[in-house]
């Protein structure tokens, strides 16, 4: 629409016009525009409740019906009218420092008080400290409001634009300046100030009702004709250029107009009866019926389908993200073309030359062609000389993986209010044995399975951020888990051939290789010493890698764990062969655990796997010291890792979708 408009320009005196019900498409259109150096004269203006003002205020009625959660927090934070006595600019940066050190992850405690609490743990809480208290100074009449389960709508409003006023001040300029200037906010100003006794006759509302009360409210406000586009610009509206709502279109002529959002639902309108009144009781009482404005779409596109020299149909493809139905006026018309005495059989509506324009303007020369897979080769220098036994299995499966966390050191943001997982619930499965055995050890107490169970519990107690009613889902299952392992060590132990146990034993482990010294990092789960042998266990709440993935080197942890300990990576008193490796699946599910024990009685093939994975690592390590090895992004896909964290950095899905 904006190449239509842009092209009548060529025509000496020529004025183009959109004419449409769509505010959306409007925006758009005129957006588009301004982006071909044009500033339409957008006559219709656009509705109130989508003014920056307005959705100012909205965004802060939902901040405080949420209670200062991340998400609804950070949208009013970030609005260009948010200040909070700050420049804009430094605003936005603080309010960006503040979502990165504490914002992101597990959701804060409600209010203010849980957004201290979350600074108070931080290395350095003072400036995010000094920002939270211009915060909480500009909000502080909306809080007390909001402390309330209900209140007055009337008092509401009232403190919603004082904190409104408070919290757009900059350090160089009131806030009711900023808030009610111009168009938008002038008209804001009068429309509430029309509506505050409107509210007063309204009955205390709950917190939560405000905000879409408010959004209702404003809904039914006048259009704006804002002319932010001119603001801080040297242009002027172009003279012959103008997008027209349907009041506007009956009143002035163009020679060029373009008819747009001609889609069912749009123009026309859907009938609505509404809510309260049935048909029946609507004829009864004399209101029009809702078909009404569907004649009187039809009128309006009559009258401006004929008022100009050339006419243009506009009808997307698709509307909201779902097929289009066109109007049914663009159905009759093509109907009436078609059943004309004489006509072709492919008479039709044109189709306008604009939509090839577009294409040439969204396509380049030739077929698509996907961007080519990341293959990056950094200097030897800067590649990693340490790794944990667990990057090892990323380094193998996906080597892109290690390049952008270790390399460009890229880390991964938590997303906000993030939900507690499994990951999680196998944190507190670890700690908690970790605490048992680093009491008890080798040494097997009479009440085992009690102990168990308080500490499993009070890990569980210690977690922060866990939903009570997700704390009430993780306790049972913890307690089978704690009843599984009592049974299951009661039954390792029963002939006294355990004499230590280490939990959570941290290793360091230095491999001299052509490239130079390369350090393996790991935490065994636990090591135990037996009479004949170690023993190391790894403990996993959710899949576990089979014996096959684990003789085929995908799944190197436990090897090379191994390996470790036969180095005396662990300290020179747990240094020695692992006769056996063993993994515990801890559910507490339905299956309360299970243990798998790898290579059991193939004392020659567990010793062939182990040393498999020491020549592999080394392997490894000396291939990736070539300086023509590159940092392929999945290069095995039958391999790819469960959770590829870098995978959209690598743009997997778009080569997926071409067919690599």
């Amino acid at each position: 629409i904006a190449l239509i408009l842009r092209d009548a320009l060529d025509r000496p005196g020529a004025r183009a016009a959109l004419v449409t019900p769509d505010r959306a498409l409007a925006g758009r259109v005129a957006a588009a525009l301004l982006r071909f150096g044009v500033i339409a004269d957008d006559s219709a203006g656009e509705k109130l409740t989508d003014t920056p003002p307005a959705v100012f205020l909205r965004l802060l009625a939902a901040a405080m019906a949420g209670q200062l959660a991340p998400v609804p927090l950070l949208a009013l934070l970030k609005h260009p009218l948010a200040a909070a006595g700050l420049a804009p600019a430094a605003c936005r940066a603080a309010t960006r420092a503040m979502e990165v050190a504490f914002l992101r992850g597990p959701r804060p405690a409600p209010g203010m008080t849980g957004l201290r609490r979350a600074i108070a743990g931080l290395a350095d809480p003072d400036p995010h400290a000094a920002f939270l208290a211009r915060i909480e100074t500009a909000l502080a009449p909306a809080l007390r409001v909001a402390a309330n389960a209900g209140s007055a709508p009337a008092a509401a409003l009232d403190a919603l634009l004082a904190a409104a006023e408070a919290l757009a001040a900059t350090d160089a300029e009131p806030g009711a300046p900023r808030l009610w200037s111009g168009e938008d906010g002038a008209a804001l100003a009068e429309y509430l100030a029309a509506l505050r006794p409107a509210f007063a006759e309204l009955p205390d509302q709950q917190r939560a009702v405000f905000p879409p009360l408010l959004d209702a409210a404003l809904a039914g406000g006048p259009a704006v004709r804002a002319r932010r586009a001119l603001r801080g610009r040297d242009g002027e509206e172009h003279p012959r250029v103008f997008i027209w709502g349907l009041l506007e279109a009956r009143l002035q002529p163009a020679e060029v107009m373009v008819l747009g959002g001609l889609v069912e639902g749009v123009w026309p309108p859907a009938p609505e009866p509404g809510p309260w009144l049935s048909r029946p009781m609507r004829t009864r009482i004399g209101l029009p019926a809702p078909e009404e404005a569907v004649g009187q779409a039809a009128h309006d596109f009559a009258a401006a389908a004929s008022a100009a020299a050339t006419v243009v149909l506009s009808c997307p493809r698709r509307r909201d993200g779902a097929p289009a139905v066109p109007a049914r006026w663009i159905a009759r018309l093509e109907a009436y073309l078609a059943g004309r005495a004489g006509a072709p059989e492919d008479a039709a509506l044109p189709l306008h030359p604009a939509v090839g324009w577009a294409r040439a303007l969204d396509q380049p020369d030739g077929p698509p062609r996907a961007a080519a897979a990341p293959a990056p080769r950094p200097p030897v220098a800067l590649r990693p000389r340490r790794l944990s036994v667990t990057e090892i299995e990323t380094w193998q499966r996906d080597p892109y993986a290690i390049y952008a966390r270790r390399i460009l050191r890229l880390e991964a943001l938590d997303p906000l209010e993030q939900a507690t997982d499994a990951a999680d619930f196998g944190s507190l499965v670890h700690q908690g044995l970790e605490a048992f055995i680093t009491t008890h050890g080798a040494v097997w107490p009479p009440d085992a399975a009690k102990l168990l169970r308080a500490a499993l519990l009070g890990a569980l107690a210690r977690a922060p951020a866990v939903r009570p009613a997700l704390a009430n889902w993780w306790a049972p299952r913890l307690v089978r888990i704690a009843d599984w392992v009592a049974a299951r060590e009661r039954d390792r132990r029963a002939l006294g051939l355990l004499t230590a146990a280490r939990a959570e034993a941290l290793g360091r482990w230095i491999l001299t290789r052509p490239g130079g010294d390369f350090t393996l990092t790991g935490k065994a789960d636990r090591i135990e010493r037996w009479s004949d042998g170690f023993v190391l266990l790894d403990y996993k709440t959710g899949s576990v890698a089979s014996q096959a993935e684990v003789a085929a080197g995908l799944a190197p942890q436990l090897p090379l764990e191994a390996t470790m300990l036969e180095a005396g990576a662990f300290g020179p008193d747990w240094r020695g062969t692992a006769r056996a490796l063993e993994y515990w699946r801890l559910t507490g599910g339905q299956e309360q655990g299970k243990a798998t024990v790898l290579f059991a009685d193939k004392a020659e093939q567990l010793a062939a796997v182990v040393a498999d994975a020491a020549a592999g690592l080394a392997g490894l390590i000396d291939a990736y010291d070539d300086p023509a090895r590159a940092y392929l992004s999945q290069p095995h896909p039958g391999r790819a890792p469960r959770f590829a964290t870098y995978a959209q950095l690598a743009r997997v899905a778009e080569r997926a979708a071409a067919g690599e």
